[in-house]
């Protein structure tokens, strides 16, 4: 059970283009599933996710893509609403316990996200159409005694405590409940239940689930002495290294009423130059030998149609009603507001400067640590883009901006 290694081969297209894109970060038994994917084409899997809100962010939309991208290779996707498991609230490992929601909240929010999922994954007209399944409507039948002597034996404490996430929890002597380690003897029943139910051989999942997943795997060879996989995704981070969809106005989620079409395509045509090649991979369909290729963009104007490209593709697919050109031309024309060149003062600067430089000998930053924290802050601007790396090279004639009132236009020696 490790993480992702660079120099493997696989028997299937299918695994060899996730692990390409990087869809994939730990598995329990790699050749496992290179054999699964190998052998039939007809896969039975599950993601599951918990309704601790109205509308999926950012965050829910890898492994949403992914169901898809499986779906359209012929695999079968089983997706749980965990209308059992949000009742005791999925543990963060954090400083403190998630909040537990009432009933009446969590039937709120899963018709709301089972909604969403109707619009996002195909049900219905399909051979392979995804089933969508309520682990309420099984757990909650557990007899807890019967539970306890069928499966209770089947768990290790020692195993558990030696979580990485447990034993931080236990060394800053945090309150540990009993609660949060019933959580994954839950999701691990899940992963047995639709084993022996519904042939269900593989579990996808966030890296924050790996450690319910390893146990899911292992519940699944003991109680039944066959073999189940696994694999989660990476969390999706900033080159900085932040969590992907986090702003200063807050999360950016998947309905259109909490983060409109025009916000949503803006947020991924400002991701930092340095994510752009990734998130083309994870979200798109562009080979990726082609994708490698624009690499050699980042830091460079012509990156910021590629940044278009991969805006576009990812509003399409979260809402394929968007009018992608009514929000394309609503993007030019504030960048034409925004650009001042005709009554921008001119400032001299040498070739090959960067913009953290720049900043600092034109005086629109009073040091290069300020001029940092503008970028970092995402108040500079290069012909009305957002900078999001200190390494841009300017270019002549462009129009540096820090805010509505302070810009200058770059003329090179």
């Amino acid at each position: 059970m490790t993480e992702k290694n660079s120099n493997v081969q696989f028997n299937s297209p299918v695994l060899s283009d996730l692990y390409a894109r990087g869809f994939i970060y730990q598995y329990t038994d790699l050749m496992e599933l290179d054999k699964l994917f190998a052998s039939t084409e007809n896969i039975t899997f599950y993601v599951g996710f918990d309704p601790t809100a109205t509308s999926f962010h950012v965050g829910h939309l890898l492994w949403i893509k992914l169901v898809t991208k499986l779906q359209s290779c012929g695999c079968k996707p089983i997706i749980i609403c965990g209308g059992a498991t949000s009742k005791i609230g999925d543990p963060t490992w954090k400083d403190k316990e998630r909040k537990m929601l009432d009933y009446a909240t969590v039937i709120q929010n899963s018709k709301a996200l089972n909604n969403r999922l109707y619009e996002m994954i195909d049900f219905e007209n399909c051979k392979n159409s995804a089933v969508l399944l309520n682990n309420d409507d099984w757990i909650s039948k557990i007899n807890y005694m019967e539970f306890l002597r069928d499966f209770g034996p089947l768990f290790s404490v020692n195993k558990m405590l030696s979580m990485d996430s447990v034993r931080n929890r236990l060394e800053r002597q945090q309150h540990l409940s009993f609660l949060e380690f019933n959580y994954m003897l839950l999701q691990s029943y899940d992963f047995y239940y639709l084993f022996e139910k519904h042939d269900c051989k593989l579990q996808i999942g966030g890296a924050d689930q790996w450690s319910n997943m390893i146990s899911g795997v292992d519940l699944i060879r003991r109680k039944t002495g066959k073999t189940a996989v696994g694999f989660s995704m990476p969390l999706l981070t900033t080159a900085n290294g932040t969590k992907m969809g986090k702003t200063e106005a807050g999360a950016i989620w998947l309905d259109e009423k909490l983060t409109s079409h025009f916000d949503f395509w803006q947020y991924w045509r400002n991701v930092d130059d340095r994510d752009v090649t990734k998130l083309l991979k994870l979200f798109t369909d562009i080979p990726v030998d082609e994708i490698d290729r624009y690499e050699a963009l980042v830091g460079t104007s012509d990156i910021n149609q590629i940044k278009i490209v991969l805006a576009d593709a990812i509003t399409s697919f979260v809402h394929p009603k968007a009018d992608l050109k009514s929000i394309n031309e609503k993007a030019k024309s504030l960048f034409a507001a925004e650009n001042l060149t005709d009554c921008a003062e001119e400032f001299l600067t040498a070739k090959e400067t960067r913009i953290d430089q720049f900043l600092k000998e034109s005086g629109l930053a009073q040091s290069l640590s300020a001029a940092r924290r503008l970028i970092d802050g995402k108040g500079v601007k290069i012909d009305g883009d957002i900078v999001t790396s200190y390494d841009t090279i300017l270019e002549s004639d462009k129009i540096v901006s820090v805010g509505k009132k302070k810009f200058l236009k770059v003329k090179t020696k």
